[in-house]
């Protein structure tokens, strides 16, 4: 492979590959779990940084909130993005998610472009507009074929995916969690590293971020120690070495490896609604079809976590209601809420800062936004879920380093907001918003 021209050019490409929900003892106990992961053996349990003990996700340690902070370096409550979905509770934004990279901290792929470096993604949550070079994000409409015409058109650059598209088939936009859609996300990704990143190679080195999502999906339908799950991830481990063992011929062994995951994951016993019992106190009104047509307070779910919002902070009547509401849930030793946190708490935890309270559940009492039915109930949404207290060991995300430069041992007391600046300074580049620290 050829060599950079000159000096300037010896920084390393980084490619970043966020596994959902990986937990470390899928890492660390493969024989107990029975799951054999060969190439993340041999990458970096062998021969790089882990940590043994995981890394501390945010609040809440849900997907988007989580990529977010993964790639910024910050917190939910600074970077923006505090939910997976668009707080809607009348949905009239029709199911939207968060979608785009935040426009008020510095990104990842916008400080490795600043900083020299040729910057993509590839499926990567919270990446619609992101400030890069070669951006096939993650979007869905219908999970039809307007899907592709629809990411096409906000790629990086417009035409990237429909071109892609005629060598690998559909790109799996987001609908597709299976381990079908992650068999394209790695082709997609792939495909970037051969078409897009090799034909610069000699002029820069590259950053480029790479997600895949079935391992989560598979645990959320069959549970976390399913046979199901350990499956996918096997067959994400599978493109994981490809990925690696092509940029390692694409960089001539100048490159650093990072595989992180943005949460771990617990199964779930119970679903609770505190929308219920909000709408018992006349806070939330529903048409027939029970469909939400107004509201004064309203909480939305985030897996294990909730936040709940007043639709006029100055409205007094329907803070005592809602206050009365949580206080009783904190009394109650049946409700499945192990805290409530008020405006305050939720702000200094670094999540939710326009909720009025946030309430964090018991584990394996799953968060819905019915309005409707029991409070509790032990017919399971999904099996198993994340979104829980972000103090819980069972949500400890996976971070793992290897390749040029790097050492082999543990990574102590991580934390999932140091991912960004670790990987900024292992480039040279800067990120002067980040709360995290490099782990190195």
């Amino acid at each position: 492979m050829t060599t950079p021209k000159n000096q300037e050019f010896r920084r390393p490409s980084v490619l970043l590959i966020s596994v959902d929900a990986l937990k470390p003892e899928f890492v660390f106990e493969q024989e107990r779990l029975k799951v054999k992961l060969p190439n993340i053996t041999r990458y970096f349990v062998e021969n790089g940084l882990t940590a043994r003990e995981g890394s501390k996700s945010v609040f809440p340690t849900f997907t988007y909130p989580c990529h977010q902070s993964m790639i910024t370096g910050t917190n939910p409550a600074v970077h923006g993005i505090v939910n997976n979905g668009i707080f809607d509770p009348t949905g009239e934004h029709k199911g939207a998610w968060h979608w785009f990279a935040n426009d008020k901290v510095k990104t990842m792929w916008e400080a490795a472009k600043e900083g020299g470096y040729c910057s993509a993604s590839v499926a990567f949550p919270t990446s619609v507009a992101a400030k890069g070079d070669y951006i096939a994000p993650e979007f869905w409409w219908d999970g039809s074929a307007i899907d592709s015409r629809f990411i096409d058109a906000v790629a990086k650059p417009q035409g990237m995916i429909l071109a892609m598209e005629k060598e690998i088939g559909t790109y799996a936009g987001g609908l597709d969690l299976s381990d079908a859609g992650d068999a394209q996300r790695g082709k997609a990704a792939m495909w970037v590293l051969r078409n897009k990143l090799l034909p610069q190679i000699e002029e820069k080195p590259f950053f480029m971020s790479a997600y895949f999502a079935s391992f989560d999906e598979s645990a959320h339908q069959h549970g976390v120690y399913s046979r199901e799950a350990a499956e996918s991830l096997e067959k994400i481990d599978v493109m994981l070495g490809d990925l690696i063992r092509e940029a390692e011929k694409i960089t001539g062994g100048d490159l650093v490896v990072c595989v992180v995951s943005d949460h771990g994951t617990l199964d779930n016993t119970h679903n609770i609604s505190p929308n219920i019992l909000l709408k018992e106190a006349g806070l939330i009104k529903t048409d027939e079809q029970g469909n939400v047509i107004s509201w004064r307070a309203f909480c939305q779910r985030a897996g294990g976590t909730a936040e709940i919002r007043l639709a006029d902070p100055k409205d007094e009547e329907a803070a005592a209601l809602v206050k009365e509401v949580v206080d009783r849930l904190a009394a109650d030793p049946e409700s499945g809420i192990l805290e409530v946190v008020d405006h305050e708490g939720a702000k200094k935890r670094g999540g939710f800062p326009e909720a009025a309270y946030v309430l964090v559940s018991e584990k394996g009492y799953e968060i819905r936004d019915d309005v409707d039915g029991e409070y509790c109930r032990t017919r399971l949404t999904q099996k198993a879920q994340h979104g829980y207290s972000e103090e819980f060991p069972e949500m400890r995300a996976s971070f793992m380093l290897t390749g040029k430069g790097i050492g082999r041992g543990n990574i102590e007391h991580a934390r999932l907001i140091d991912v960004a600046p670790t990987l900024a300074k292992i480039m040279g580049v800067e990120l002067p918003d980040a709360e995290g620290k490099s782990v190195l």
